[in-house]
């Protein structure tokens, strides 16, 4: 098989070795590809160009927490010439691949790597305060369990930008949508109990029953569940409302959004961008995922 970037036999076997559990589930082709290159392709054309409408990472502090295998990694580091980029994650074996990925592109010198352990508690993150001018968390806060550790999370890694530093989130399932788009496919699942969740999906092969569907990420957030933590510690920008003009796609993208999109997007910036820029309500507070929202400290007086 052809795979989107040509990465060597051992990264293709460690990849395959990180999914080992998932080789009956109808995603598991996708996700092979996705870590051989096709997120890596994919945040070029879909994230890079809004992270870009709000800054361009040039001579910056860049943390990517849960870099995962490190996709996300390289597309900053290569957006950053000039900047220093740390990944972190839980997961040492996904590190691992990211490692042997920054070597594949000639990053590895660029990039400092990091295993965490998971966050509970103020302290947990192991990394100074005030460290890094931008945070990207990119489809990360569906996988964090228990879900009331997810604010914990939020204001550890607030609390290591700097003033004026800035939080993008991205690729999060929104909990105000009914249907689990991101994990098993099937209506109603973001919303049901734990247990019923599990059964259905399992009955409908979504899922294996040894598996942990929680952490797989059947359960998003909300726009107000992510800022609300961050509020409590003092005033939080949006830029999404106040920089971008309260667009569901703040920059430039390089691909063609479907019908489907651009309607919903036309109701949402012309229709109703408005009366939510008057409430203070990003547009992607109302979209399936909470995307290219870009949250902001204040900065030094």
């Amino acid at each position: 098989m052809t795979y989107p970037i040509k990465y060597n036999d051992e990264f293709l076997a460690r990849v395959e070795a990180l999914h080992v559990g998932g080789r009956d589930l109808p995603d598991y082709s996708q996700w092979i590809k996705d870590h051989m290159g096709g997120r890596v392709v994919a945040f070029r054309e879909r994230l890079l160009p809004h992270i870009l409408a709000f800054t361009d990472l040039s001579d910056v502090d860049v943390l990517d927490f849960g870099c995962g295998t490190g996709s996300s990694t390289v597309v900053l580091a290569e957006a950053s010439a000039a900047g220093r980029i740390t990944g972190v994650d839980i997961d040492a074996v996904s590190l691992q691949i990211a490692n042997l990925r920054f070597t594949h592109h000639g990053l590895d010198n660029r990039i400092a790597t990091r295993v965490i352990k998971p966050i509970e508690k103020a302290g947990d993150l192991d990394l100074p305060s005030e460290q890094f001018d931008f945070a990207l968390l990119n489809g990360v806060l569906e996988h964090v369990v228990p879900f009331r550790n997810r604010s914990a999370v939020l204001l550890e890694v607030w609390r290591t930008l700097r003033p004026g530093g800035m939080l993008f989130v991205s690729e999060t399932p929104n909990l105000v949508w009914p249907y689990d788009r991101h994990t098993t496919g099937l209506p109603l699942i973001p919303w049901l109990p734990d247990r019923w969740a599990h059964r259905i999906s399992v009955a409908l092969g979504r899922h294996n029953e040894e598996g942990d569907l929680e952490s797989r990420g059947r359960r998003g957030m909300t726009f107000w569940g992510i800022v609300r933590p961050l509020r409590a510690t003092g005033p939080v920008e949006v830029l999404n409302i106040t920089h971008t003009g309260n667009r569901l796609f703040p920059g430039r993208p390089a691909f063609r959004p479907s019908t489907k999109r651009r309607f919903a997007t036309a109701v949402l910036e012309r229709g109703l961008g408005p009366i939510l820029t008057r409430l203070g309500i990003p547009a992607t507070a109302l979209g399936p995922f909470i995307e290219y929202l870009c949250l902001r400290k204040p900065p030094a007086a």
